[in-house]
């Protein structure tokens, strides 16, 4: 869902030694009722759907709907985030839902309501309406129709990354076969990438990825990467594992629950707030690198992946993806992966919680001095650096905002990035924290701090 930088860079280097694919008629679309979700919970000031990259995008949509800034609607879009935590995909399992007809919206009367997410409790009926008021009196059709330049052209750049997709391998890999089509949506208000379906009253099942644009060219339009079709795999996938994430996770929970315990502040990081979401994650991103390898990555690109997503908190997919090459060696024994589900939910339940955290932990970085010592007194005014010495090289640093800090620039002092000096102006009769939170401070490979760690001194007169 959210952009992983290390995990992208990986994949932009693995997609330079796979060939293309031919044609697979996977056309990027653009999608009125993304936008317009997009757009309300842009208002509603939810984090996920303010994606300012494309600028003259962004700046159209804001001059054009400020003054509904405190529409019904948006105000029921923030008190449903609060109270319900509607956001991210649940957002758009509803655009998905939803009919635009005769300049009105509705919910679309062909599909099984039961599909929505379940966020949105008893509350979708009111949403709708509200929806429909704000579409009318917004006049949103008229913005949407005034962009068509900026979304042909978004979808018109996306086809080069869309072309070199397997579509075949979703099929072939989970033996299911979807009722329905293949839909890719580009979005440019949101910062997230989503993969939801919906099914038909007749059981007809369509499929989406609806991506984002994070980059522009030198006139301000939406541009896009090669590494960008790891995403859209990815998204694709939750179609096929979420279900069975949700149909096995009764057997699954007690472990699971154990597993996300002892990794909860990482998981919530990447917006995974439950045990049984990193369930369907896992299978998900798993299954993402098996389509890579199956469609010609190498051995040591993929335990660099594996890598990259055991630094991430999923702390068992070495041991599920090699699960996954069974699986695929024995196919006339398992013809799906919903048959083969049995076998993962037994390995996952025979995992050592302890173990897995301990291995995790011994490849994480560690800060090992710091120039001032925790807890110290009386420092003077006249110390203009503190240095801190981690033990591996890391790809950021980051302190919290807990307790008062000094006015502070930080800086690597090697090109290996272990020594960061922080120059520091400091104030007479005061307690200072530098709170280096574990999330925050992730080595190269992606791994945080084993530990958070609590920089804390008083000055002197």
């Amino acid at each position: 869902m959210k952009p992983n930088t290390k995990l992208l860079t990986l994949l932009l280097m693995m997609i330079t030694s796979i060939s293309s694919f031919a044609q697979n008629n996977l056309s990027p679309k653009y999608d009125e009722r993304v936008e317009l979700l997009s757009v309300v919970f842009r208002l509603a000031k939810s984090p996920e759907y303010i994606n300012n990259a494309v600028k003259l995008h962004a700046d159209a949509a804001d001059v054009y709907f400020r003054k509904y800034n405190n529409h019904e609607v948006v105000q029921l879009a923030q008190k449903l985030r609060k109270k319900r935590g509607v956001g991210y995909d649940a957002v758009m399992s509803m655009a998905i839902h939803l009919e635009i007809k005769n300049n009105s919206v509705y919910f679309n009367p062909q599909l099984n309501k039961e599909g929505l997410d379940d966020r949105w409790g008893n509350y979708s009926e009111e949403f709708v309406l509200a929806l429909r008021r704000f579409y009318l009196e917004s006049k949103f059709n008229t913005f949407f129709k005034a962009n068509q330049k900026m979304y042909g052209l978004a979808c018109e750049r996306f086809q080069s990354v869309s072309n070199e997709i397997n579509i075949e391998w979703f099929e072939e890999f989970f033996g299911h076969k979807p009722k329905g089509q293949y839909h890719l949506v580009v979005g440019l208000l949101h910062r997230g990438n989503y993969g939801p379906k919906y099914e038909t009253k007749s059981g007809e099942e369509n499929i989406y990825s609806i991506l984002s644009a994070y980059k522009v060219d030198s006139t301000g339009y939406p541009v896009f990467e090669k590494y960008q079709k790891g995403t859209l795999v990815h998204e694709f996938c939750h179609s096929f594992c979420n279900p069975l994430g949700e149909k096995y996770y009764t057997n699954m929970e007690s472990k699971a629950s154990d597993l996300f315990a002892s990794v909860a502040t990482i998981m919530r990081k990447q917006a995974y707030g439950s045990a049984q979401i990193m369930i369907n994650e896992i299978l998900v991103r798993a299954s993402t690198i098996r389509y890579f390898e199956d469609n010609g990555a190498s051995k040591d690109v993929v335990e660099k992946l594996l890598t990259a997503e055991k630094s991430k908190g999923f702390l068992w997919i070495d041991k599920l993806y090699k699960a996954l090459e069974r699986y695929s060696s024995n196919r006339s024994k398992y013809p799906t992966l919903n048959d083969f589900m049995p076998e993962i939910v037994k390995i996952q339940n025979k995992l050592s919680v302890d173990e897995l955290l301990s291995e995790f932990k011994s490849n994480c970085p560690k800060i090992i001095h710091t120039s001032l010592k925790r807890g110290t007194n009386n420092v003077s005014t006249s110390l203009k650096e503190i240095i801190v010495e981690y033990d591996k090289p890391m790809a950021s640093y980051g302190i919290s905002d807990k307790g008062k800090q000094p006015k502070m620039d930080l800086e690597w002092q090697n090109k290996e990035r272990t020594i960061l000096c922080i120059r520091v102006e400091l104030e007479p009769n005061t307690k200072y924290l530098l709170d280096f939170r574990s999330v925050f401070n992730e080595d190269k490979e992606g791994f945080p701090l084993q530990e958070s760690f609590e920089l804390d001194f008083t000055t002197g007169e």
